[in-house]
């Protein structure tokens, strides 16, 4: 049972002069007023009157002053009497109305002596005490209350007779398990002559009050902390507003600035720059460049939101209208096709165009670029017109080149069929000859005579024009093929060949009569460039692999001179040759062959000296 809060003691200030310090002669004793009454009258009969007496009459006998003096004493005597019944009345008037008002009022009121016993009390005192009034009457705060309580009481008991000034104390205590507050008031009881004699209090219970008070200072700490964040909420949106304003402001200055650049940007570019709204159904943007390149008003597509679809070629216009209503799903289009302008010319078109979305990620905008790509599908067409015209022509130089060694492949069998003709005629001039003696040699005459007609049925297939056909290839075969041919050139250069094949390489997509060109080159290129070696060695090597799962990979490697930095950047541009009486196209052509088959072809120089050449092919897809 400890107290709670205390709070400093707040002494009044004492007037200047109280009214209860003022003298006046009630507050003297009566016993006094009866000895001052005395004391005059004594002097007056004793001094005063026989000079008095003398003064008028000065040969008047004195008179005698004792029973004066008697008088007097007794007059004294009752005077006290009666000063003193008078006092005792008023006390005890005075006393039975301040035990009316203690008992009537509601707060603890009580009277002290100096030793802090409780002279008077009244009932709310006694129920504070939890006791019969009887028992608290001359008993101090240890006998009637808790020790905490007790000590502080008695404190404030002693500040108030030493210092005999008012004395009002707040503190919490804890009565019967109750926290409770109490406002006391407490003054010194004076008699008579000033001196105190007691104690004189009232405490009132505030407790009610001090918890209203707290609850209304919690409430208004709460409201004060809700108000406090409530102005740093909104101090913090209308900064967030602020910033959401300043940002909403740069956005459109840089939105302005964006769409200034846009317009100058779509107004100076060639390509037709369109936005296409899918829930207009209808383009909502187009740049000025489509009056250029469709060679229609702008304000037609207004009028007639399909303008720009009834000028497409007849022939591509189902396609791109099928493709224009796929869009409105996918937002993505992209087509190539043609256009027949008012004056008749006709465009080609490069039309692509990609999906806008809103914040939900829904497509609600397409934007796009027609480019006119005429002059690239002219350039295209020429392109592969002179390829085929260069294709042609090099397969009938290479025939040309090819006429010397395959006259001298071709003379080997004649000889072989002269030769054997004439022992068969021999035989037949013999009048013993059996006839089946003749039958090895003609076996022979038309196996020469075969061999002969595969030289020149494969010759022309070299020198006709005929289109392209990719099939599945065995590149194994077909570069032993071409070193068939070869051979007589190989004899001649003295030049060793070697064959490092691999046997598990897959077919490749190519066309046969194409890459045997491509080889004969790339083959009479390294013998070329070994011719021009003296010495040995002379060794050629042709090597296949398979170079990753997609492609096959052959090499054809010399050991010849080699070539230089500044000659390998121009190695595969036409007619850019090193040798006296070339014409620089092999290995232009036989690129234009490779890449043509969708394959590459490149050079390296070997570390030991010499040039190896690589060709990459497409593995078919069958294999």
């Amino acid at each position: 049972m400890v107290g709670a809060q205390d709070r400093k003691p707040r002494a009044r200030e004492r007037d200047p002069e109280p009214a209860a310090n003022r003298w006046r002669p009630s507050q003297l004793h009566p016993a006094t007023l009866s000895l001052l009454f005395v004391l005059a009258g004594l002097l007056w009969v004793l001094c005063v009157d026989p000079l008095l007496a003398r003064w008028l009459d000065a040969a008047a006998q004195a008179p005698k002053p004792w029973p004066s003096a008697l008088a007097i004493t007794l007059g004294g005597m009752l005077l006290y009497w009666l000063l003193q019944a008078r006092a005792t009345s008023a006390r005890q008037t005075q006393d039975l109305r301040l035990a009316e008002f203690i008992e009537q009022i509601t707060d603890v009121a009580f009277i002290k002596d100096r030793q802090s016993r409780y002279r008077l009390l009244n009932a709310a005192g006694a129920r504070l005490a939890c006791r019969p009034l009887a028992e608290c009457l001359n008993r101090d705060d240890l006998a009637l209350f808790p020790p905490e309580m007790a000590h502080r009481l008695l404190e404030e008991d002693r500040q108030v007779l030493a210092g005999g000034a008012l004395l009002s104390c707040e503190h919490t205590f804890v009565l019967q398990g109750d926290t409770r507050t109490f406002l006391s008031t407490k003054w010194p009881c004076r008699n008579a002559g000033g001196q105190i004699i007691g104690i004189l209090g009232i405490a009132r219970d505030i407790t009610a009050r001090k918890q209203v008070e707290e609850r209304s200072e919690r409430a208004r700490a709460d409201l004060e902390s809700r108000v406090r964040e409530r102005t740093a909420q909104l101090s913090a949106i209308n900064q967030d507003l602020e910033r959401q304003i300043a940002a909403r402001i740069q956005a459109e200055i840089a939105l302005r600035e964006s769409e200034e650049r846009f317009r100058q940007l779509t107004e100076h570019i060639q390509e037709v720059f369109w936005v296409h709204g899918i829930g207009e159904e209808r383009t909502l943007y187009i740049s000025p460049a489509y009056e250029a390149v469709w060679g229609r008003p702008i304000h037609g597509l207004h009028e007639r939101p399909l303008d720009w679809l009834e000028s497409i070629h007849p022939d591509d216009r189902a396609r791109v209208q099928a493709a224009h209503v796929a869009k409105q799903c996918s937002g993505h289009f992209d087509e190539e096709y043609r256009i027949v302008r008012p004056d008749g010319a006709i465009r080609w078109i490069w039309d692509r165009g990609f999906p806008i979305r809103d914040d939900a990620g829904h497509v609600y905008r397409i934007a796009g670029l027609a480019e006119d790509i005429t002059r690239r599908k002219l350039a295209e067409d020429q392109l592969r017109r002179q390829q085929v015209e260069l294709a042609r022509m090099a397969r009938l130089s290479l025939a040309v080149e090819l006429a010397s060694s395959l006259a001298h492949e071709l003379n080997q069998p004649l000889a072989a069929i002269v030769a054997y003709t004439q022992a068969c005629l021999a035989l037949l001039r013999q009048d013993h000859a059996d006839p089946r003696v003749l039958t090895g040699p003609l076996d022979e005459v038309v196996n020469q005579g075969m061999r002969a007609g595969e030289i020149i049925r494969h010759l022309r297939e070299l020198v006709q024009k005929h289109p392209a056909a990719q099939s599945a290839l065995d590149l194994n075969a077909l570069i032993r093929s071409v070193v068939h041919y070869a051979q007589l050139e190989l004899r001649q250069a003295g030049v060793v060949l070697n064959l490092e094949l691999d046997e598990s390489l897959p077919a490749v997509l190519a066309d046969d009569i194409q890459i045997q060109l491509a080889v004969l080159y790339v083959l009479r290129n390294a013998i070329e460039a070994l011719n021009e070696k003296h010495g040995d060695p002379r060794v050629l090597t042709v090597r296949t692999a398979r170079m990753d799962p997609e492609r096959v990979l052959a090499t054809v490697h010399d050991t010849g001179r080699g070539f230089s930095q500044e000659v390998e950047a121009h190695l595969f541009q036409p007619f850019f040759t090193t040798k006296p009486g070339g014409m620089g196209l092999g290995l232009s052509v036989s690129r234009s062959i490779v890449e043509a088959q969708n394959g590459q072809l490149w050079a390296s120089a070997n570390p030991e000296g010499g040039a190896s050449f690589h060709f990459s092919l497409p593995v078919h897809p069958d294999t």
